[in-house]
């Protein structure tokens, strides 16, 4: 079972947060024993609306133009339907008409190519928030971190924070490191040691400049160092006085200066700042656009998803079946409850006592929708025990049992016989009383002409007619795309 296909099939699942749990509807917090969910407070799947059939309204669901195409090839074109809330309307059309394409991308698992998908006039997708932006921003600034610390050379930047405390007996802490990380930007001097001896090196270690055999001897010189070199560090291109430089040195005890100072050292040294602050501000910008720009397309491409969908108050069921075959009949709808049962992570491993007045009451409520489906004496059988028949109203049960305002119903009454098909259409009326806005694919003639409101027939991707049963039996190119007539 792909992700897609388990979000929408049960609802807002296990991969809810919870606080976007706590946002769902959810149950009331204590249920008296013996108490039925009918009439608990907060009842699962029991709506305070009125069945609508027939009565013009704004649409429920509104579908604007809908195009889908897969390379060259358009499933759907341009496909304008609306579903009025309370009503039962159907598609219908031959074979490759683009029907689960269309129910495909009204529950998320495909994004329109064109056109639009309205929801109680508000599109099924994931609003842009502030807060979003921000944690775009956050992961581009630690991208932007990332490639400055590539840009100015990881190697000698860990050197240069972390490996020379270390060298000096320094303890490591997070003060020191971030002095060191500065002086390293702003390519001050520093001490190393190598061989028993100490060093005054560049800030990337790349240039010696004098070698002592003390500590206290490489501190003095190497501050003299800096203040000469800071001193006369004037402007691009300018180069210090070298025999002042070479005075300094040579006022230290013990102190030896190298010959590659007075060569191209002090070059180094009056650019390198500007090199080392110029590498590393690029990196850090382009890091940080790079990084919020492909945090963003990636929120982007998740902005509508079936889960989204499916907490929107929206579920549906599949042409195949789409069971947990090896789990109970009872399990399975508990599966579409998950998302719904208050309480977080903490109060599920340590068992506590809201938590399993929660699972009682999601159980009572699971058995309730069983009941509704006529599965209630099949709760503890395995679900692919079931019969095809019954397999099919476990899946709406399941379905139902989100809490779900629409429900999408993708051939429900495929692979019944006569009997089954008559009792299934009883039963998307029955989902009808209960409030519950049904869109139904179904090429049971019969099951459509007496559930339907409201029927939209689709032809190679295209809408070529729409209205009550009686005016699209009547209609002469439903004849003739569809039912067969001359």
């Amino acid at each position: 079972m792909e992700a897609g296909d388990f979000w929408l099939g049960v609802g807002a699942g296990h991969a809810v947060s919870p606080r976007r749990a706590r946002a769902l509807p959810s149950f009331g917090r204590r249920v008296a024993r013996g108490t039925s969910m009918k009439s608990a407070p907060f009842g699962l799947g029991r709506s305070n609306r009125s069945p609508l059939r027939g009565v013009a309204d704004s649409p429920l669901l509104d579908v604007n133009r809908l195009t889908v195409r897969f390379g060259g090839l358009v499933a759907v074109s341009e496909l304008d339907l609306d579903v009025i809330e309370g009503s039962i309307t159907s598609i219908i059309g031959p074979n490759g008409a683009g029907k689960t394409t269309a129910f495909n991308c009204i529950s998320g698992i495909y994004s329109p190519s064109a056109g639009s998908v309205r929801f109680e006039g508000h599109r099924l997708e994931r609003p842009l928030t502030a807060g979003i932006c921000w944690r775009a921003i956050g992961i581009g600034l630690l991208t932007g971190l990332l490639c400055a610390a590539a840009a100015v050379d990881v190697d000698r930047l860990w050197l240069a924070v972390v490996k020379r405390g270390m060298v000096t007996g320094t303890p490591f802490t997070l003060v020191d490191a971030t002095t060191r990380l500065r002086g390293y930007f702003r390519a001050e001097l520093a001490i190393d040691q190598m061989a028993g001896k100490w060093r005054v090196v560049s800030a990337d270690g790349a240039d010696v400049l004098a070698i002592t055999r003390e500590l206290s001897e490489a501190k003095a010189l190497r501050n003299a160092l800096q203040a000469a070199v800071t001193a006369r560090r004037v402007g691009p291109g300018t180069v210090p006085d070298t025999s002042d430089l070479a005075d300094v040195v040579e006022a230290v005890p013990g102190a030896r200066q190298l010959p590659t100072v007075k060569e191209h050292v002090l070059d180094r040294l009056a650019a390198g700042k500007k090199r080392i602050r110029w590498r590393g501000w690029t990196g850090l910008f382009v890091g940080w656009m790079l990084g919020t720009a492909g945090a963003m397309a990636v929120w982007q491409r998740g902005r509508r998803s079936p889960h989204i969908v499916a907490q929107a108050g929206i579920s549906r069921t599949f042409q195949n079946i789409r069971l947990f075959s090896n789990m109970t009949v009872l399990e399975n709808v508990l599966v579409g409850l998950d998302g719904r049962i208050p309480g977080g992570v903490l109060g599920m491993l340590f068992r506590t006592p809201a938590n399993r007045r929660s699972e009682e009451t999601a159980r009572c409520a699971a058995r309730d929708e069983l009941a509704f489906v006529g599965l209630a004496d099949d709760a503890n059988r395995i679900a692919g025990q079931l019969s095809y028949g019954d397999q099919r109203r476990l899946e709406i049960a399941r379905a139902l049992a989100t809490g779900a305002r629409f429900i999408l119903l993708d051939e429900p009454a495929a692979g019944m016989n006569p009997t089954e098909a008559t009792h299934l259409a009883s039963l998307v009326e029955q989902i009808r009383t209960r409030g519950v806005t049904v869109l139904l694919i179904e090429h049971h003639m019969n099951v459509v002409m007496r559930v339907s409101d409201r029927v939209a027939v689709l032809d190679h991707g295209v809408k070529i007619a729409e209205g009550t049963p009686a005016e699209v039996k009547r209609d002469a190119r439903v004849i003739e795309a569809y039912l067969g007539g001359a």
